[in-house]
């Protein structure tokens, strides 16, 4: 059912997947294709420790789940690990609608844009915890981003996808530069979510958007139209609006890479798709 290959996770930053470890004694370092190799954790103990490695040959999912800070490292590690819960439900399969509005006018106070993402999955995804393997000394880290979890979760038949990393530290990996329809065979999809108030939000937005970005290359229909309103005195403005619908069911929604831009905190996730059709 599912190609073969080996996953790979790399990291365009110094710190790592999911993670912009701003401050720690990581980003003095040249950026490597390493994956949180020497990057200080600040969960058991604050230990040093290599760990982080999420190449596989076993054909295992391989999930880094992203949970906000909480006043104990425990309920970080809780929202971490639901986060990760959900996207192993979301490779089981999805449904999404996004819409896209345009207002255009001859003014340029005349001109607005706006979009929305529904996801539709299986919500009683908190199931899947129970089958999340990780190990507490290896493969945590508390920073001031947030928490993350590396876990793996095993699939009655084995996925596998090879992409190698690019970028570095200060330069952005290919895939940010110029997006790829497909990886290894599987559409692929690119979202964006710049910095926000907390910062483990961003990469939960940024990952919903390459969602819509996958969406977005199912089914579309359009519908624009023509609307006149009038403004001082005897001036009326045309407005043109466009609204872009697509919906899509997904399978095998999984994401690969994950790039921290070092400048402002905003977070580019590319994510694959081994199925995407139509509504």
């Amino acid at each position: 059912m599912y190609s073969k290959a080996i996953v790979k996770f790399t990291v365009a930053t110094a710190c790592a997947l999911f993670l912009s470890c701003a401050g720690s004694p990581a980003l003095q370092q040249p950026a490597q294709e390493i994956s949180l190799e020497s990057t200080p954790k600040k969960y058991p103990n604050g230990s040093e420790t290599v760990f982080w490695n999420t190449s596989t040959s076993g054909g295992d999912l391989i999930i880094v789940g992203v949970g906000g800070l909480q006043m104990y490292d425990s309920g970080s590690i809780q929202h971490a690990l639901e986060d990760a819960a959900r996207k192993v439900s979301l490779f089981a399969g999805l449904r999404g609608v996004a819409v896209y509005y345009e207002n255009i006018g001859s003014s340029f106070w005349r001109y607005n844009v706006a979009h929305t993402t529904k996801i539709d999955y299986n919500e009683d995804y908190l199931g899947y915890i129970e089958r999340l393997r990780y190990d507490p000394d290896r493969d945590i880290i508390i920073n001031e981003r947030g928490a993350f979890i590396r876990v793996r979760y095993e699939l009655p038949e084995p996925f596998h996808v090879v992409h190698p990393s690019s970028g570095s530290e200060t330069e952005k990996p290919d895939w940010v530069v110029t997006p790829p329809s497909s990886v290894a065979g599987f559409t692929a999809g690119v979202g964006y979510a710049p910095p926000q108030m907390y910062p483990n939000r961003a990469y939960v937005a940024s990952y919903e958007a390459a969602i819509a970005n996958l969406v977005g290359k199912g089914s579309t229909s359009i519908e624009a139209k023509n609307v006149q309103v009038q403004g001082e005195g005897y001036n009326y403005d045309n407005i043109q609006e466009n609204t872009i619908t697509a919906s899509a069911v997904i399978d095998g929604f999984y994401i690969l890479q994950v790039w921290v831009d070092p400048t402002d905190g905003g977070v580019y996730t590319l994510a694959i798709a081994q199925f995407v059709k139509g509504l």
